[in-house]
């Protein structure tokens, strides 16, 4: 059903080329999937865009915004995205500032610190991280909605891989199909930043770590920063980093 359009609130966001192309190029009613103080994730298809609030985590679906909450609203409220605006909880939503997304080119090797990652890796098969590591897709089948989180922590594996992946030039193409074939294990706003990872994007704090390991400087500071990010999100993605950089899978750190 359409969404009314009486006095909503205009509040322009920040996000990256590809998401303002999705915002203007989808058109049509959704719903809202997830609904928070710092984020709302409004599901269109098979696609997620959410609008976060200032100091919130930007994931690449996600046009974030100077307000420092967002308003209330009932998961299954109804979203519109028209004209190169989303429509959600009051608010009428657009990307006026873009954010960099490119990624840097790594030049192995590439060394990248030691931390304890045993929290991800014992919610996840040891026999399923060797494989990805190796570049195996059939990794993909037995990560793919595995462990906890708003967006499962083999997801936060799986993009961290591809996205470091690209950054070191190697091919991703078995590996990116096998998720497409698969997204159907993993919820629907995990699937939407999967899709975004096989393009090259994720959160801010993961650039940051792939442009320090470029400069070969800031290292330490981008891996706690990327560590801080939810439950196991961050851990999950720099595990992804790890198998993506180990030339020997068996010395990926616990």
């Amino acid at each position: 059903m359409p969404i009314p359009t009486v006095s909503p609130i205009t509040v322009p966001g920040a996000g990256s080329a590809a998401l303002r192309r999705r915002v203007r190029e989808l058109t049509g009613t959704g719903h809202v999937l997830h609904a928070g103080a710092q984020a709302i994730y409004a599901r269109f298809g098979d696609r997620v865009v959410g609008v976060a609030a200032r100091g919130a985590v930007q994931v690449p679906a996600t046009i974030a915004t100077a307000l420092p909450v967002l308003p209330a609203v009932a998961v299954g409220s109804p979203a519109e995205l028209r004209d190169g605006t989303l429509y959600v909880a009051g608010l009428a939503v657009t990307v006026d500032r873009l954010v960099p997304t490119d990624l840097p080119r790594l030049t192995e090797p590439v060394t990248l610190p030691t931390h304890d990652l045993g929290q991800v890796r014992d919610q996840l098969p040891g026999s399923a991280l060797l494989a990805l590591a190796a570049g195996d897709p059939a990794a993909v089948r037995e990560l793919l909605g595995r462990g906890d989180g708003l967006t499962p922590v083999g997801d936060d594996v799986v993009s961290g891989w591809l996205v470091t992946r690209l950054a070191l030039g190697r091919p991703v193409e078995a590996v990116a199909a096998a998720v497409r074939e698969h997204a159907h294990r993993t919820t629907t706003l995990s699937a939407t930043l999967l899709a975004d990872a096989i393009e090259g994007e994720a959160i801010p704090e993961f650039r940051a770590l792939l442009l320090a390991l470029a400069a070969d400087r800031g290292t330490d500071e981008a891996v706690s920063r990327l560590l801080a990010i939810g439950h196991t999100s961050g851990a999950g993605m720099l595990l992804g980093a790890h198998l993506a950089l180990s030339s020997n899978p068996e010395r990926t750190p616990r």
